[in-house]
């Protein structure tokens, strides 16, 4: 690889729309690739393989060959049966020599990526492009920020100059004018630009559309770059709205498995793996946490009233007894002597 073309080589994931969407295709599948975790599969069934088909392409079929279980990529067919769901399965596989019509029903198991058989490129290709558009923008946005004014020359030999001029300013170099033309023959004028406000506006679209296809995949990401915190019940409800369909991926993964192992007598077994499992162990915890922080609506209380510890003073009356009108005590007034009588003078004398 020359140096040369280092930069031309890898500004094609910018600005080739087609190797920018390819790109984030092929990136956005190899995280999906880790959702599930398989147990038990057979040996002729990679778990990559399996996922790989059933992301790309929405189902597969697995039917035995030469005795040994495979997992098909075909196209449905056939007539419809009452529920319009095509009844056949068409398998063309060079290496293995076959080429054979399948009944869906009785010659092996259909598993389908969700319950519609649609795989994960719409999805995810929706957002490819609007992710691209956007980083292509900013791309835009961040190389005109560098621009501070626009040459204009008024003739060819003045328009190579300036040309020149600007090329090696951008690689880096010092320049020299050497022709006094030069300046008669330029004009120069300020760039309208916005400076770096759109900057920051486009980096949170990027974030946005980013957060959005993992919310979509079931992966929590945030995309308030303003607000510092959340709570519970704001993380909560963001989280109710991951599950849905990544539930009903891993519901039509386990409905397939659970009928190979009837129909083949295998263990197989799948489960939510890598950061899905966390995402779902960590709601579960979350769920916990909002049981006990919910408060009830009466408070509850005992039948027995509580007892006060002090006692409360009565209006009773007061112990010491009033003295009544007739136990008050008389103060006996003292009588005066009668004086005695002449006659009791003269005995005495």
């Amino acid at each position: 690889m020359k140096k040369d073309n280092i930069y031309n080589l890898y500004q094609k994931q910018i600005k080739d729309k087609d190797t920018a969407v390819l790109s984030f295709i092929t990136e956005t599948l190899a995280k999906t690739a880790s959702m599930f975790e398989y147990n038990n599969l057979p040996p002729t069934i990679p778990a990559k393989e399996l996922e790989r088909i059933l992301q790309t392409c929405g189902h597969c079929y697995i039917t035995e060959v030469n005795g040994d279980l495979y997992a098909l990529k075909g196209n449905l067919s056939g007539m419809l049966d009452a529920y319009e769901r095509p009844t056949e399965y068409i398998v063309n596989n060079v290496a293995l020599n076959l080429s054979k019509v399948y009944n869906i029903e009785n010659d092996g198991v259909l598993m389908r990526n969700d319950s519609n058989g649609v795989s994960l490129l719409p999805l995810i290709g929706r957002f490819a492009v609007l992710y691209t558009d956007a980083r292509i923008s900013l791309n835009t946005a961040s190389i005109l920020s560098r621009l501070t004014m626009i040459i204009a020359a008024s003739d060819d030999k003045t328009k190579e100059s300036a040309d020149d001029f600007v090329k090696k300013i951008i690689d880096g170099d010092f320049s020299v004018i050497g022709e006094n033309a030069f300046f008669k023959g330029v004009t120069f004028q300020s760039a309208p630009h916005n400076g770096d406000g759109n900057i920051g506006v486009l980096i949170e679209l990027l974030q946005y559309y980013k957060a959005s296809l993992l919310n979509s995949l079931g992966l929590n990401a945030n995309y308030n770059m303003k607000r510092e915190r959340l709570n519970l019940g704001e993380v909560s409800m963001n989280i109710d709205l991951l599950y849905p369909y990544v539930d009903n991926l891993l519901n039509e993964r386990q409905t397939a498995v659970n009928l190979i192992n009837e129909k083949y007598g295998t263990d197989i077994s799948v489960n939510l793996s890598s950061s899905w499992k966390f995402e779902r162990e960590n709601y579960e915890k979350l769920l916990e946490d909002l049981e006990e922080e919910e408060p009830t609506d009466e408070p509850t209380q005992t039948e027995e009233e509580p007892t006060p510890t002090e006692e409360e003073p009565t209006e009773e009356e007061p112990t010491e007894e009033e003295p009544t009108e007739e136990e008050e005590p008389t103060e006996e007034e003292p009588t005066e002597e009668e004086e005695p009588t002449e006659e009791e003078k003269d005995k005495k004398e």
